[in-house]
């Protein structure tokens, strides 16, 4: 994007069709030197343009289908920041980049051994794991740790499985099929999306152990949003809406469970037990999302909208009142087709925009500019994902996935309001000073 916009930071990349799963691989602090600080993304395209699957419907194997490996490394180094690593073959044992998990339309949950691709380039012949383990029909899945795996199912069951042993070879999943360490029904249809609620576990004595998480937040074509406990294994209602629920997240900075709701909004439902399902509405896109991503080291929850819209906003910021800096919202870029000329536009370097109250605006009887809800299928953004996996420095890559094949890699930096660090410092923010500051004197 650089030879269009001089001082921007964006990577642009086509995976030649829609693109349905993205995600970067994490990589070992000891390890990044030896990859020379590269960063790697995975993405997962629909075999042709035209392919439509059927949710529940398997398809027989062998069936086409392929996972693409892109290498991310600094621009000034090399002319083509953005690289592809297609030959994934090698004879022997090369060394490994990672575990790849995912849900396949054959009805398995997959975990395939990816070779280095600094090995690859060096060798010649096939090289791809066999399966490690399946499971019938998922919808989607989500890891609660390196160990432990929730998947969900088209029949509205959750299956959590303990993959540790299968992972170190020290279960043969040939022989014998590696099964659910929990299976439950939960949803009345397909589970679409699920996340797992990383909080700490506590003891009956009230001490936080290293126990895995046990909670898990679930949303469905029924419209239903639960979060079930796995060790009662019982549903409790988030909320239910008149539309289905695409996507959901876990926000670490708000404790809370970051969803869908109907009329496009986007709403956090609190998690804690004193305060369970109370939830308050972040931001209402002019469309229907397909992806939330939220990331550990930030508060900022990224938006993919089937407008063609990547959006980023401050969790954070929704739980305050009053206050003279405004909610704001941000359109990192919006992607556009033009069905006179055949081409692909793709705007960007928009102003913040104030988050839109529509409920409270409608009660005064003002006007709310909207889509016009006629936007092409392959201009939506089917995934938004933060580079979590890669530390505090790599925290503001910023990856999208859209219909049309295109994907996008940003980086995303903050400023300050009126370039003033709030609560005096950051001492102030992390509370090692005491005082009262101009933000709460401006709240009240």
């Amino acid at each position: 994007m650089s030879l269009f916009f001089s001082e921007s930071k964006a990577h642009v990349f086509n995976a030649g069709a829609p693109v349905w799963g993205l995600d970067w691989c994490p990589v070992h602090p000891d390890d990044r030197s030896y990859h020379q600080y590269r960063q790697y993304l995975a993405v997962a395209p629909f075999p042709t343009k035209s392919h439509s699957p059927f949710i529940g419907s398997r398809v027989r194997r062998p069936s086409p289908a392929y996972i693409q490996i892109w290498t991310l490394q600094s621009s000034s180094h090399v002319d083509d920041p953005m690289e592809v690593d297609e030959s994934v073959s090698h004879k022997g044992n090369p060394e490994k980049l990672g575990i790849l998990g995912g849900t396949f339309e054959d009805g398995s949950l997959t975990f395939y051994t990816i070779p280095d691709p600094n090995t690859i380039r060096r060798a010649a012949g096939n090289f791809m794991e066999q399966p490690l383990l399946g499971q019938i029909r998922p919808a989607g899945a989500s890891w609660a740790n390196s160990e432990i795996v929730a998947v969900g199912c088209t029949n509205g069951s959750i299956a959590v499985y303990n993959v540790k042993k299968a992972l170190h070879g020290e279960v043969n999943t040939q022989d014998q099929p590696l099964l659910p360490t929990h299976y439950f029904r939960v949803h009345q249809s397909a589970i679409r999306s699920l996340s797992w609620i990383r909080a700490p576990v506590y003891s009956p004595d009230g001490e936080v152990t290293e126990d895995s998480p046990t909670v898990i937040a679930s949303g469905g074509y029924d419209g239903v949003e639960y979060i079930t406990d796995i060790r009662d294994m019982c549903g409790n209602v988030l909320n239910r809406t008149r539309d289905l629920v695409m996507a959901m997240e876990f926000s670490t900075y708000t404790g809370s469970a970051v969803t869908v709701d109907h009329e496009n909004m986007i709403k956090a439902y609190s998690v804690s037990p004193s305060t369970l399902g109370r939830g308050h509405t972040v931001l209402e896109p002019n469309g229907p999302i397909w992806s939330l991503s939220a990331s550990d080291y930030h508060p900022q929850l990224a938006i993919g909208v089937t407008d063609g819209s990547v959006l980023i906003t401050n969790t954070m910021r929704t739980t305050r009142r009053g206050g003279l800096v405004p909610f704001l919202e941000h359109k990192v870029y919006q992607l556009d087709y033009s069905r006179s000329v055949g081409e692909w536009r793709m705007f960007e370097n928009f102003l913040p925009q104030k988050t839109q109250n529509r409920p409270a605006v409608s009660r005064q009887n003002k006007s709310v500019p909207v889509g016009t809800g006629a936007w092409p299928p392959e201009v939506g953004i089917h995934r938004v994902a933060w580079n979590d996996g890669n530390g505090l420095g790599r925290t503001p890559l910023l990856a999208s996935a859209t219909g049309s094949g295109l994907c996008r890699v940003d980086w995303l930096l903050g400023l300050w309001a009126r370039d003033q660090l709030p609560y005096t410092g950051i001492e102030g923010m992390r509370g090692e000073t005491a005082g009262v500051f101009d933000e709460d004197e401006e709240s009240e």
